[in-house]
């Protein structure tokens, strides 16, 4: 049985984290950048960055006060999909990097065309998994 590994960036972990965060607890407590980064002890300007990726794709609104912060949208609407779309790169033509490749070989040059398919299937299986889960299912998987 092999181990497959694979990473997820921080900056998707660290959203998906503030979505819930929000969900369970904005009617609860003051929901400021402050608030949530000290309550998920990370630093003020990463989760600053997160609320404007998320406020900037339609997925948090800011009422009139800046304590105000709440989801946009329902959080049985909100899928991982829809989070990983707005921290990581989907484009299957730039994922890959070939700035530092020194190696003067026609396989090499054509090795992002070989691989683009492949890893377009694998972008799409993803795609089409993480499109079933929900904030509203994570949240009851874990009791809130």
């Amino acid at each position: 049985h092999e181990v497959i590994k694979m990473k997820v960036s921080r900056r998707f972990q660290l959203t998906v984290q503030t979505v819930l965060f929000i969900a369970v607890y904005s009617d609860k407590k003051e929901m400021t950048c402050e608030n949530i980064s000290k309550e998920m002890k990370c630093n003020p300007v990463v989760i600053k960055n997160i609320l404007n990726i998320l406020c900037k794709n339609n997925f948090l609104t800011k009422g009139s006060s800046i304590s105000n912060i709440r989801l946009k949208r329902n959080i049985k609407d909100i899928t991982l999909w829809d989070i990983y779309k707005i921290t990581d790169e989907v484009d299957i033509n730039n994922i890959f990097c070939n700035d530092d490749l020194q190696i003067a070989s026609p396989i090499v040059s054509d090795l992002p065309e070989l691989l683009s398919p492949a890893f377009g299937e694998i972008m799409n299986s993803m795609k089409d998994i993480l499109s079933t889960v929900s904030v509203d299912s994570l949240l009851k998987k874990y009791n809130y």
